[in-house]
This record gives structure tokens, C-alpha cells and sequence, in this order.
């Protein structure tokens, strides 16, 4: 059921096999099928419901290897709520089970777990070795799209491709994400497994100017979401794939509001803000949704994601701002949006009053705060303001900074 797109079906089917009892008598069969249930919930946002079904399991497990597999599985939902380090120690807790066989499927979730880590904190040491392993459970057959085992709802292909973008560079992932978007059923595969992956697979294959595996992956989603109206994590997913297809400011805006977990919702304000650059869309507009993006990245624990909005961020003010709003620096090591930010600062306005002048936000204005701190060497703003009229009379600093 899963696979044909039939979720509501595969999630009532995997809920009786929660709460059959077992003929032979095993109390690890209602466990280990709790787990199961957890996780394809854990795929569709269901994160209250994949919990219930992990407490399940506890309550029939009571063994060593289930308490491990539970402790993977918690895992799992904690990373997709953004606790990074908690989904970490918990991966560790479980991963014991890794040598043995009878959970050997079961590895392939604490895998997932920690490349997802390493990627969102950008570690490419550690990164480069976990694709390895993943790469390893799918030529091992371990991923249902590739081979012959029992967790549909948790492929690890997207991290792949993921991965290899990180790593070297989005030309080289593009055939990746090609072969995951080829046919309907692989691509219906990918947007069950990770729905938030697909505006990610369809981003770079627009920036490759390949709009037929892109259309066609809108298309499996448009019909997974019409087939499936009440699971909001699909029905995102469509929208942001349609919006990012038209380039439709509408439609993204409601993808943002229909996201499921912080990650999604950071990626459609993203496009938001790449969208509104290119059509030279309303400045203050464009950096509350860089802003929106960088701080919900964060909060999922991807400093990575995060680091690569706030370079946008940067970059629009330095090109935009600086040419509509203020003028250029009479001091050489201070940008221009600095120069603005340090001499309304010393005028003694407040971060707020600066940020509503200047049309950026008080976490952009307190960040150049601290630069211009560190570059003419004051320590507080009142030693700025003391300092400002000598600053701004020289001709400038020396390269380290002070006058």
C-alpha cells in the first residue's frame, strides 16, 4: 500500500500489525511492528503519533535489542525536530545492534541519523564516511528502492544525494537526483521516504535547466497529495514543488505555512527570498525571509543551511542596501551598511531604531554591531559614540583595526 501511494491504507495496516498478537507467542513481534509504525509515521510528521507507537513498543519490548532499536527510532524523531545532539546519543545508544544480524535492517536507521548530523553541521570528514555506509546499505539491499527489504519508509537515497552536493559541488549531484525523479514510482518513493527532499532534488535539477524531470516529479507529487488529502506533509511538499515550478510567490508562501517540521519551513523561505531577489522584490521583504530561513535552520540544528542563507543575507546587503539607502564609508575598513549602522549607533539610537531606518533586522544590525566593534576597537557603544567624530575626521585606520 505504501508504495502504490496509498498511505492512509499502509498507516491502518502497519497500526493492526502493531496490535496483532503473535501465534507464536513473541512479545518482540508487536514490538518490533510498533517500531515500524513509528517510523513511517516518523516520515509523515506524525511525531505525537510515531511516539505513542514508540511507547507501544516499550510496553510489550522489555528486552536489551528492542530498548536499542527504540532508542534508534526516538533517533529519528528527535533529529527531525532539531535536536541534534539528543538524536546523536541516542543513535549511539542504539547502534549496538548494528553487529547483529537479525537487525541488520535496523542499522541502516541509526546511519541515516548521524550523516543527517554530520551534513546539517557540515563535519565533511564524517559526512564523506556515513555516505559511505549508506551507500553500503543500499548496494547490500538494505533500501526498498534499490533492493529487497522492509523499510520503504525510510530510504536513505535523498541523503545521498544530499551529501554529494555537500561535498562536490550540485553539478555532480544532478545525475543522482535525475535517477531518483526517472519514474513515477521511484520518485513517489523519494517523496514518501523524505517529503521535504523533493524541493531540494527539484532545485538543483532547474538550476541544471533539466524542467522535464522536474515537471514530472510536481506531477507525482500533485497526485501523491490529491490521492492522499490528509497528510499535510505531502500536501506541502506538492506546494512547494508547483511554486518553485511557476515561480509562484503564493503558493511558496503557503508551502511555509503548511510545513511540517522547521527543516521544511526553512527551505521554502529561502526560495521565498531567492524569489523576491530575482524579481528586485521589496528589500525589507527579501532579508525578513533570509532572516526567517537562517534562524529556522538553526533551530533544526543545520548551521551548515544556516551559514549558506546568512552569505545571501550579507551579500543583499552590501549589493542592495548599501546603494538605496545609505551612502558610502568615509572610514576604508568599514563597509558601508557598517559605516550606517556605526554612525546611527553613535548618534545613540537603539538597535531597533537603527534596524527600522536601515530596513534590516535587529539580529542583522546587532551582527555588523559586533563587527564594527572589533574593527575600530571600541568595547562598548558609548565608547563608540566618544569615538566617532575623531573616526570619521581621519582618513582612515590601520589594517588591524584601531586608530
Amino acid at each position: 500500500m505504501w508504495l502504490e501511494g496509498d498511505v492512509v491504507s499502509a498507516v491502518s495496516l502497519a497500526e493492526a500489525a502493531a496490535t496483532a498478537r503473535c501465534r507464536r507467542g513473541k512479545q518482540c513481534c508487536s514490538a518490533l511492528a510498533s517500531l515500524q509504525l513509528a517510523l513511517l509515521l516518523t516520515s509523515l510528521r506524525r511525531l505525537d503519533e510515531a511516539r505513542h507507537a514508540v511507547r507501544q513498543a516499550a510496553e510489550v519490548g522489555g528486552t536489551p535489542a528492542i530498548g536499542a532499536l527504540t532508542a534508534l527510532v526516538l533517533a529519528r524523531i528527535a533529529l527531525c525536530e532539531g535536536r541534534i545532539d539528543e538524536a546523536a546519543s541516542l543513535c549511539d545508544t542504539g547502534m549496538v545492534v548494528a553487529d547483529d544480524p537479525r537487525y541488520a535492517s535496523w542499522a541502516s536507521v541509526g546511519n541515516m541519523v548521524r550523516a543527517t548530523i554530520t551534513m546539517r553541521r557540515g563535519e565533511l570528514a564524517a559526512m564523506s564516511h556515513h555516505a559511505n555506509q549508506l551507500m553500503e546499505d543500499l548496494l547490500l539491499g538494505r533500501d526498498v528502492l534499490f533492493g529487497r527489504d522492509t523499510f520503504p519508509w525510510d530510504s536513505p537515497a535523498w541523503l545521498v544525494v544530499q551529501i554529494t552536493e555537500a561535498e562536490k559541488g550540485w553539478e555532480v549531484a544532478v545525475p543522482l537526483a535525475r535517477g531518483l525523479l526517472e519514474s513515477e514510482s521511484s520518485t513517489r518513493g523519494v517523496l514518501l521516504s523524505e517529503p521535504a527532499a523533493a524541493s531540494f532534488l527539484v532545485r538543483i535539477l532547474l538550476r541544471a535547466d533539466d524542467r522535464e524531470t522536474a515537471q514530472r516529479a510536481r506531477r507525482a507529487a500533485a497526485v501523491l497529495a490529491a490521492e492522499n488529502p490528509g497528510i499535510d506533509a505531502i500536501t506541502a511538499t506538492a506546494l512547494h514543488l508547483e511554486a518553485l515550478l511557476e515561480k509562484d510567490l503564493g503558493l511558496l508562501q503557503q508551502a511555509s505555512a503548511a510545513a511540517c517540521d522547521t527543516w521544511a519551513r526553512a527551505s521554502a523561505n529561502e526560495d521565498i527570498g531567492d524569489l523576491l531577489s530575482e524579481s528586485s522584490g521589496d528589500f525589507r521583504d527579501v532579508c525578513a525571509r533570509y532572516e526567517t530561513a537562517m534562524h529556522c535552520y538553526a533551530e533544526a540544528g543545520s548551521p551548515r543551511d544556516s551559514s549558506r542563507v546568512r552569505s545571501k543575507l550579507r551579500q543583499h546587503d552590501t549589493s542592495m542596501a548599501s546603494a538605496r539607502f545609505w551612502p558610502s564609508s568615509r572610514i576604508p575598513v568599514l563597509t558601508d551598511t557598517e559605516y550606517a549602522v556605526a554612525e546611527l549607533v553613535a548618534g545613540g539610537l537603539t538597535n531597533a531604531e537603527v534596524a527600522g531606518k536601515m530596513f534590516l533586522s535587529r539580529h542583522t544590525v546587532a551582527f555588523h554591531l559586533r563587527k564594527i566593534f572589533q574593527k575600530v576597537g571600541a568595547k562598548s557603544r558609548i565608547e563608540l559614540a566618544v569615538m566617532w567624530k575623531q573616526l570619521v575626521g581621519r582618513e582612515g585606520l590601520d589594517v588591524a583595526g584601531h586608530y
